[in-house]
């Protein structure tokens, strides 16, 4: 007989706001469902007893009119809590719309089905999971009037139901999988994993857990590797390959006729030219060309708006395409960052061929860690070795576990892993397999892999791929990834182009950073092992200890855990060791604490600390201030405790290093010394390849310390701070220990960064080597109509690099409009002016004003001051960090109308994924990088003038790319307020002027603004 199926409740509430006791609830939908049979609705408004925020208003349409005579929700919670009963309740971030219920001692123990954890999981590429989103990659009609309870319960509903018909769809062995992620019990997918395999379980008629079984162990013993990976989707890939040819697809009219009106629109300037050159694409393609031929290094700046590259791409292509008969005629592109390189891959570049009408192959390479690693998959990776997951860490898991069966290529650009879920990434990521082997007969990891010779390893796919191909196509980082590891891929390629070229010192100075952290330290001892406060032991050596004992039965442990009569002597000594590295590692960071106390009481008292003490800039507090690492830190009494403690963090860890070597080599001997035919899956190589890993970073980790504490002069610049604390982690990091209950929880400490002080001495190592033609192409190169700044940040040689900039003509588009009449940034009342000019403008344009902050403390007090005025007059402000992510705001301000958006420097950089530009920008001061910032002062102090050297110049080529991102998306008329009058009272202000993007300029009071805006928007023609 046929079990009957679930039923289940859809539900949503709409509050008044995001904090369960605080707000109150607004309406309370729900739906009682059994396959796709509705069963049940109930439906009602709830009286808050309080007024509703008119963001609430805005975005659920919900009126305080409407609620009059509604019932408070004492008076329809016994109903409720009789509709929903015992069953499980389903919808998107359900933890939320429950703890409300819970408030009032409802659905204490219903289990919960999240369709947005559930979404993650089933559709692991998406760019964005909220309800809409989710509802229409499910080719689900998503209604207008989303936001409303009903509309929304509905809504949830339907997309679980069909995430639901996906699930079933996946194998009865991934399943498993799924329900057996060691996972805290209150993650709300772990209950219906279970639930679903019971049931798949019951109608299958597979009694009991699933297990190998003796076939399927002769068999991983005769593959030397596990058996599931044939399920893998790149099992098959000789029925499917993935197509890195790009077919010559029928080009649009349109896009025809749009790249020849750029070609006759764009106009080139040369450096130093007094007048652009119109039409600029055969000057453009002149110079391109010779720098091809000639093997020389080039920079073109183009600022056309909208990121398009093509006016420099197009004429390179063709030139590849016209030698392409020559081997060594081939192309590299390199990207920002993943996400670009993707859209470029699947967007600019066939569009770019077509035109073409050529079929050169694409391959994309990713950087280091970007690759799924077949090895640690399958190997100790997603064994439990330093605790129980958190939930995070499990749906990041389950994610990857759907997504590893269906790619053909394992690039992690593939995937949308949200910040808390990289964790799991890490586990099973590549990025170890040239590690060399403490036993060197048995090479590398890469050189011993199963995997990779069974034609597995989605590394050595991608290298096939990439040598293959014509045009590769990777991102800054991966860049220097590559070109710096003497197994090169891409250091033969003879052309190159940096896209986005302007962001390649700051990505660069990114990819050298590395940081000391004490819970990092900590996670890589306990993942070595570590005893629990129940006395059992955790870990790589208690994994291995069968392998590592010396009369041990061999092979690995079948528990998580082990008890301490399975340890022989030498492995009590090292978990011994271990405690006491541990130990160490915390006095360090205690006197890290000490030290950085120390620091922020003498700045209380008015002393300064020259190696890097801030005045506090932006409401920073003394104690979240940086403390850089100079000779200077000697006068600090805490310093001598902080070397003592380094002293046995260096000794500790190195015997931790030690002893992980050791162990690595018995089980690689051990291994060898097996039979051929019982060599089992592999697994007990991987625990080899994890202690390799691990010992790996500690060794980089005691090598960075070491580097640190000299404080000698160095290409580094070493500093503390402590970690920024978003305000509900505690409260996460707090309820995942309780789920655990096996680690303690570790206090915050301040953690030890260091970066390149001048990346231009490494770019001209990695990128300007001889017969190679290296071209930087980028929104913001020039300063002052010169290249001079640039040259010097990508250690060109002045004068020896041709450069041009690609410009296209703003002037009836854009109004520059700069307020003579104000005070000037750091006056008393500046900060009242800017706030009445923002309301003044928001007013006037209803909305559709872009404000840009550099730094959270003015966004704040701009909108604790703003919102409330603004909101009475109809118009809704969100700031970032206070109402949601530049992703969130950017989508909501595109969505609806009169809305105000209020940023930070984050805020810019996401510009690049709107399809149409505000009506005003409103840039609140000139965003100079701040000189409390240790790598920025460490940079400065290496120039005599930092002001015109440094400061100014990077304000300016900030100022211009945000300009190229933001207002010219389209060709709609569009203002730019630029508030701050420095840049015509101070003499600097002119190289800011210089600048700028070409385009009609006003200086006026500040009260013309609002009508001055409002003509241009309504006018025509240029304002000279």
């Amino acid at each position: 007989m046929a079990r009957k199926a679930t039923i289940r409740v859809a539900l949503d509430l709409e509050t008044t706001g995001l904090h369960v006791e605080q707000d109150a609830i607004l309406e309370v939908a729900a739906i009682k469902f059994q396959d796709t049979q509705v069963i049940d609705r109930f439906e009602t408004f709830i009286s808050p007893g309080r007024s509703i925020p008119y963001r609430v208003q805005r975005l659920t349409g919900i009126k305080p009119e409407q609620l009059v005579g509604a019932p408070t929700f004492d008076t329809i919670a016994r109903r409720l809590q009789a509709f929903l009963s015992d069953h499980p309740i389903v919808g998107h971030s359900i933890p939320f719309d429950v703890g409300f219920l819970r408030r009032w001692g409802l659905a204490r123990t219903n289990p919960l089905v999240d369709t947005f954890e559930l979404a993650t999981v089933m559709l692991p590429s998406l760019t964005s999971y909220n309800l809409g989103q989710v509802a229409e990659s499910l080719g689900i009609q998503v209604p207008l009037d989303r936001h409303r309870a009903m509309v929304d319960t509905v809504l949830a509903m339907e997309v679980f139901l069909a995430l639901h018909q996906r699930l079933q769809s996946v194998d009865l062995a991934l399943l498993k999988d799924l329900a057996s992620l060691d996972a805290p019990r209150n993650w709300p997918l772990l209950h219906f994993f279970r639930q679903e395999l019971r049931d798949r379980q019951e109608s299958d008629g597979v009694r009991g857990g699933l297990v190998r079984g003796s076939l399927g162990d002769r068999f991983a013993a005769q593959l030397g590797m596990d058996p599931r990976v044939l399920s893998f989707a790149v099992a098959h890939q000789s029925d499917a390959q993935p197509d890195t040819q790009l077919s010559s697809t029928v080009v649009n009219t349109s896009v025809i006729e749009a790249v020849e009106q750029m070609k006759g629109e764009i106009e080139a300037l040369p450096e130093h030219a007094e007048q652009p050159i119109s039409p600029g694409y055969p000057t453009t393609e002149a110079a391109i060309r010779e720098a091809l031929q000639q093997l020389e290094p080039l920079l073109v700046e183009v600022t056309v708006g909208n990121n398009d590259y093509s006016s420099v791409l197009l004429p390179i292509l063709d030139w590849i395409v016209n030698n392409g008969t020559q081997p060594s005629a081939r192309l590299l592109i390199a990207c920002p960052s993943q996400q670009i390189a993707r859209r470029f891959i699947d967007t600019v570049l066939p569009r770019l061929q077509a035109l073409l009408k050529s079929q050169l192959q694409v391959a994309y390479l990713a950087e280091k860690g970007g690759y799924l690693c077949t090895h640690r998959w399958f190997g100790a990776a997603l064994r439990r070795t330093s605790g129980e997951l958190t939930a995070e860490q499990a749906r990041g898991l389950a994610k990857l576990g759907l997504w590893a069966q269906r790619t053909l290529t394992g690039e992690r650009s593939e995937l949308t892993m949200l910040p808390q879920e990289i964790t799991a990434w890490e586990r099973i990521s590549s990025g170890i397999e040239h590690i060399p082997s403490a036993e060197k007969r048995s090479g590398t990891i890469y050189q011993r892999c199963t995997y990779r010779r069974k034609g597995y390893c989605f590394v050595s796919l991608a290298e096939e791929r990439v040598n293959a191909a014509n045009i590769v196509v990777t991102t800054h980082a991966g860049l220097f990834d590559d070109l710096s590891q003497p197994h090169s891929l891409l250091s033969s390629i003879p052309y190159r182009v940096i896209l986005d070229a302007d962001l390649l010192e700051e990505e660069n100075a990114r990819w050298s950073s590395t940081e000391l952290d004490q819970v990092r330290l900590l996670r890589m001892l306990n993942t070595v092992g570590t005893e629990l406060p129940d006395g059992r032991y955790q870990g790589l050596l208690a994994l291995a200890a069968p392998l590592l004992r010396e009369h041990g039965p061999g092979g690995l442990s079948t528990t998580p855990t082990i008890a301490k009569a399975e340890l022989d002597a030498r492995m009590l000594t090292w978990f011994q060791t271990l405690r006491q590295a541990r130990s160490a590692v915390e006095r360090l960071f205690s006197s890290f604490t000490h030290l950085m106390e120390e620091f922020a009481q003498q700045g209380s008292h008015g002393g300064r600390e020259k190696g890097g003490k801030g005045g506090g800039r932006g409401g920073e507090r003394m104690d979240q201030q940086p403390l850089r690492f100079t000779s200077n830190i000697r006068q600090l009494g805490a310093w001598m405790e902080v070397e003592r403690a380094w002293q046995q963090v260096a000794q500790r860890l190195q015997a931790v290093v030690d002893l992980a070597h050791e162990a690595e080599k018995i089980i690689l001997t051990t291994q060898r010394s097996r039979h051929r035919l019982d060599i089992g899956s592999g697994e007990d190589s991987t625990v080899a390849s994890e202690l390799a890993a691990v010992a790996q970073q500690l060794l980089e980790q005691k090598q960075m310390g070491q580097q640190a504490m000299q404080l000698g002069e160095d290409e580094n610049v070493y500093w503390l701070r402590m970690p920024p604390i978003p305000a509900s982690s505690s409260t996460q990091h707090r309820s995942s220990a309780d789920s655990s209950a096996q680690l303690p929880i570790v206090e915050p400490a301040p953690i030890l960064y260091t970066q390149l002080v001048q990346t231009s001495a490494l770019l001209q190592r990695l990128l300007l080597t001889e017969q190679r033609c290296t071209i930087f192409a980028g929104a913001a190169l020039s300063v002052d109509n010169t290249f001079a700044f640039t040259r010097s940040r990508f250690g060109l040689e002045n004068d020896a690099c041709q450069a041009l900039s690609i410009v296209a003509e703003h002037h009836e588009q854009t109004l520059l409009y700069i307020p003579n009449d104000v005070p000037e940034p750091n006056a008393p009342q500046y900060q009242r002016h800017l706030d009445d000019a923002l309301i003044q403008a928001a007013t006037a344009l209803d909305g559709q004003l872009v404000a840009l902050f550099t730094s959270h403390a003015a966004l704040r007090s701009s909108y604790a001051t703003i919102k409330p005025l603004l909101e009475t007059r109809g118009i809704l402000v969100l700031a970032q960090g206070l109402d949601g992510s530049p992703r969130q705001l950017w989508q909501i301000f595109q969505k609806q109308e009169r809305v105000v958006l209020l940023g930070t420097g984050s805020l810019w950089e996401s510009a690049g994924e709107i399809p149409c530009s505000p009506t005003c920008l409103f840039i609140a001061r000139i965003p100079m990088p701040v000189l409390n910032d240790p790598p920025v002062a460490a940079r400065a102090e290496r120039y005599s003038d930092q002001l015109h050297q440094l400061t100014v110049p990077i304000a300016a080529l900030r100022i211009r790319r945000a300009l190229n991102r933001l207002m010219w998306n389209d060709d709609r008329r569009n203002t730019v307020v630029l508030f701050d009058r420095r840049v015509i009272s101070k003499e600097y202000g002119s190289i800011i002027m210089n600048s700028l993007p070409r385009c009609s300029q006003r200086q006026a009071a500040v009260s013309h603004l609002p009508e001055s805006v409002l003509d241009w928007l309504t006018g025509t023609g240029v304002w000279e």
